[in-house]
């Protein structure tokens, strides 16, 4: 119980940390919502403050020493959620963003979605190069979305939306029911869709997805 050490992060605006992971080495990589346009990103992938507001991930050694940090973001509200690391030290970023470019590249959705907000997925490599990134929405709103890896280095990324289309299939339940479902969505390390999936009645919102040993996959939400 002896602390090792700790850290402030953030500048002079509102930055607030949503979600902390650690790799099988040790690493520790925390993820966000940044207000402020300096002081956060350092060797990342984007090091210029993108629009109103970003998400952002900053990457840690076991020591506590910064090892890179970037903003992820485009013009409009970027909400940075949750974040996973998988077997081979591959970091995941997940949220919401109200931006229609500079969010999605090589992914399964490379277009904004429509609503108000869609949920994105960005992967990163150990050095913070990014492998892939997507877009998750349709036509209507997609809000919060969180991630998880399994031991096959597979994506899983869940969140709410009102969306009728364009979000389930080959899934439990490819039908949206009434207005609102959380949704669930599997990808290959690779960022190429394998199944998905809504949950719920009607206004079942909130989710967290975690994933066990054995490939199994927990969806959680009220």
């Amino acid at each position: 119980g002896a602390r090792q050490w700790a850290t402030y992060y953030g500048e002079t605006d509102y930055d607030i940390g949503y979600s902390v992971t650690t790799d099988a080495s040790g690493n520790v990589y925390l993820g966000g919502l940044a207000l402020s346009s300096s002081g956060i990103a350092s060797g990342g992938f984007q090091n210029s403050y993108g629009g109103t507001g970003d998400a952002f991930l900053v990457k840690f050694n076991a020591a506590g020493v910064r090892q890179w940090a970037t903003y992820y973001g485009g013009t409009g509200d970027d909400y940075g959620y949750a974040v996973s690391s998988d077997a081979s030290g591959n970091v995941c970023l997940s949220g919401m963003t109200t931006s229609a470019t500079g969010i999605a590249s090589g992914g399964f959705q490379n277009t904004y979605g429509g609503g108000s907000f869609d949920v994105f997925l960005v992967k990163f490599n150990s050095a913070g190069a990014r492998q892939w990134a997507t877009y998750y929405g349709g036509a209507m709103d997609e809000e919060l979305g969180v991630v998880a890896t399994d031991a096959a280095s597979n994506v899983y990324l869940a969140g709410d939306t009102y969306s009728s289309t364009g979000i389930a299939t080959a899934g439990y339940d490819n039908t949206l029911t009434g207005e609102e479902n959380e949704f669930l969505v599997k990808f290959t390390p690779a960022g190429n869709r394998i199944c998905a999936t809504y949950y719920g009645q009607d206004h079942d919102e909130d989710g967290k997805v975690a994933v066990d040993g054995f490939g199994n996959v927990y969806l959680l939400g009220f």
